[in-house]
Order: C-alpha cells, then structure tokens, then sequence
C-alpha cells in the first residue's frame, strides 16, 4: 500500500462520517476526576498526602525551571490557588539554587529521579513511570506521567470546580508534547490524555485545515499555496475530496526522514484546539520556544504565567 492510499484510509477512517465537533467553553466543560481511577493509583497517594500544605495558613511556595515546562506545571498549580483563595508565591529558577521555602512545590523535570516525591512539607515533582490504559481494549502500555500532567491531575484536586483550572486543563496535555519520546516512538501519556480531554469535552481534534491560526512547524515540504485553498474550499468539499486533498498534502512530510509518523498524524489530522483558541497547541508551543529569550528568563516566564491564568492560551 502506497503512502497516499494509507493516508486517503486513515483521512476516512477519522472523518467517517464527517462530523463536526461542537465547541467547548469553560460552562460546559465536564472535567474527571482522573485520580478516582485505578490507572492513575501509582500518583493517586502521593498527591493526596499533598492537600494539606493547600489547606495551612502558611503562604506555598511553586518554585519551577525557567523553561517551558515549568511555565506550564506552575500556571496549572496558580489556577489551583487562586480558585481556592490560597495564599501563594512563585519563583523560578535559573539554576541549581537551593530550596528555602516550606511548604512549597518543587517542579524538578529531573529524569534521574524515579517518582515525585512528597517529604518535609515540600512535594519535588518528577516525571514517574505508569501504566495508561489504551482505549476501551483493556490492554495497557508503560510510559511516563510528566510533572505538568501531574501539575494538572492536583490543580484538579484542590479546585475541581475552579474557572481558572479549567481554562488550563487543555495544557495538562503539552508536557508530553513536549518531551521527545513521541519523536522515536508511541507515547502513551500524550495518547491516553488526549482520549481523556477529548472525552471530557476539554478539547477537539481536527486536521490542520479546520485551524485558523497554524504553523506547519516540523511538517517538510507541505505547500502553503495547496493548504490555502484547501481552506477556501474546505467547507464545501464531501469525504471523498477531502480525503484525496488531505493525502497530497501530507505526502512530502511522510516521505521525509523527519519528523516521526506520530507526530505527522498529530501535526496533520489531529491538531489540539479548545475554547475560544484561533491557534492549536502545537502552534502555540512551538511559536513559544522559537522565541525564547537568552535573558530575562525568570521575566519571561512569569509573563508567560499571567498570560496563560489571564488568556487560557499562549
């Protein structure tokens, strides 16, 4: 089977029948308690030990790296406070500094280190191996929950109701996007969230035609010239055309070398987009660290917190 007749199956097989999906907002947005399920037992205690530095009269202190990631964990854990009215302080880090604050959170990002640890006031948050479920055929497959995911999953346990968390929930899912295991292989944590969001109404997956805003990102050799007018005409095409449309668009990224078939699937047919979002995920992130400064780094991301508590987007 060729690679346009393997795209034109799988363009079907998403759009068969074509519906489109309603969008979501921050009222009808149903979020789940991921930590009730077993899937998630191997966090589940040791974020539950965490809820009383929430419930102190002590001021919690979210200390992260100055990069992205910790962007992302701490915004996620700011919703969480506000929405709860605690007491709180942020500060990232540039370097290897010493922790001086208790209680407090720690975003470490640090591999070497098996699982988020929960000790002396003070929960260090670390990416943990786990077992997610692969859709409803009971079967599971071993990845790696990281701190953002984390930092999403205990937001959502101190303020399940929380407007500010729930304008943040789409980002549980871009830690993993993040990281490079989907660029040599299937990840299973950004696979099973995305299930989990898109379920809950939190997000919609569509192909990068339906974005308004969308950078081709990593994609080699797409024709901006095709992607334009598939956009004019998108509206009025059936499957069929689509279909065909979709496959010569996407031919020259997979008979690349780079990027991997996972994440040309995502970049092509499944673009994350939520609420009120004119861009996708993928966009957002990447236009992100394209311009990540040299300097000022504790600035920029404390900028890029209150845009994301402010705006829900990036």
């Amino acid at each position: 089977m060729n690679f346009s007749t393997r795209l034109s199956l799988q363009f079907s097989f998403l759009y068969s029948p074509y519906v489109e999906m309603p969008r979501v907002s921050a009222r009808n947005v149903g979020m789940q308690a991921w930590h009730d399920s077993e899937e998630f037992s191997a966090i589940r205690e040791t974020l539950l030990n965490v809820l009383p530095i929430f419930e102190g009269k002590d001021t919690l202190t979210l200390v992260a790296p100055c990069n992205l990631g910790g962007v992302l964990a701490v915004a996620h854990l700011e919703a969480a406070c506000i929405d709860a009215g605690i007491p709180y302080r942020r500060k990232f880090l540039a370097g290897d500094d010493n922790l001086q604050f208790n209680p407090a959170i720690l975003v470490q990002d640090s591999e070497g280190i098996p699982s988020s640890i929960f000790k002396d006031g003070c929960l260090r948050l670390n990416p943990m191996e786990m077992e997610f479920d692969l859709g409803s055929s009971g079967l599971r497959r071993n990845g790696v929950i990281e701190e953002v995911c984390q930092s999403a999953i205990l937001a959502s346990m101190v303020a399940s109701n929380g407007a500010l968390v729930k304008r943040l929930r789409p980002w549980a899912l871009a830690g993993s996007w993040l990281r490079n295991t989907m660029d040599n292989a299937f990840d299973a944590q950004y696979s099973r969230i995305k299930e989990l969001l898109s379920q809950e109404g939190t997000i919609r997956l569509v192909p990068m035609v339906e974005v308004e805003d969308c950078d081709l990102l990593s994609l080699s050799g797409i024709s901006e010239s095709l992607l334009q007018r598939m956009k004019r005409h998108w509206p009025k095409m059936d499957l069929a055309q689509r279909s065909s449309a979709m496959s010569d668009l996407m031919l020259p990224a997979l008979e690349a070398d780079s990027p991997s078939t996972a994440r040309i699937e995502e970049l092509g047919w499944l673009r994350v987009l939520s609420a009120d979002w004119n861009s996708d995920m993928a966009t957002m992130l990447g236009r992100i660290q394209r311009d990540w400064p040299k300097d000022g780094l504790g600035v920029h991301c404390a900028r890029l917190v209150d845009q994301l508590l402010s705006t829900g987007k990036l």
